[in-house]
């Protein structure tokens, strides 16, 4: 928001009164958002070689996943929950050698990554307020168009 907008006290009060009245399931959407946004504004600031804005950007979607990372209940959840945790793990660790190695591509796993996920829990939600159905989530495609994790491709190549 530039300083001179007459109406940036306004935006502000709307956006603090968005989240301030959002349920859970909003804030967590809100919070991937957010994420990616941080994420998109590192890579230009990867492009413009602006070092400050690219590890500040970098940093701030590197909080929002290590705060979905502190949600995850290792000790009684399932395997789902643990595999989670280590892709929120992995999108971590890649955020910081995005950062030292000034590297956009691995910004775009984590944006990948982070969007599929995303989609998930929106649709989760959508399932749980009855706005759609499992039988219908499950013919649509994900956001990246089904194309899987790279480490699962591994897998199937090595089982073939």
């Amino acid at each position: 928001m530039p300083p001179g907008n007459p109406y940036s006290k306004y935006i502000k009060q709307y956006q603090t009164s968005n989240i301030t009245t959002a349920t859970p399931e909003k804030l967590m959407i809100l919070l991937f958002d957010g994420a990616l946004q941080f994420l998109q504004k590192a890579k230009t600031a990867i492009a413009e070689n602006n070092l400050k804005e690219r590890s500040e950007n970098i940093e701030n979607a590197r909080k929002i996943i290590r705060e979905f990372m502190r949600t995850i209940d290792l000790k009684n959840g399932n395997d789902v929950s643990k595999m989670l945790f280590k892709l929120y793990n992995k999108m971590a660790a890649n955020l910081i050698k995005a950062n030292v190695q000034r590297n956009s591509a691995l910004i775009d796993e984590v944006i990948e990554d982070m969007t599929n996920i995303r989609w998930g829990f929106q649709k989760a939600i959508e399932i749980k307020n009855g706005i759609t159905t499992l039988e219908e989530v499950m013919k649509e495609r994900t956001p990246q168009e089904n194309v899987q994790h790279p480490a699962l491709r591994e897998d199937d190549e090595n089982a073939g």
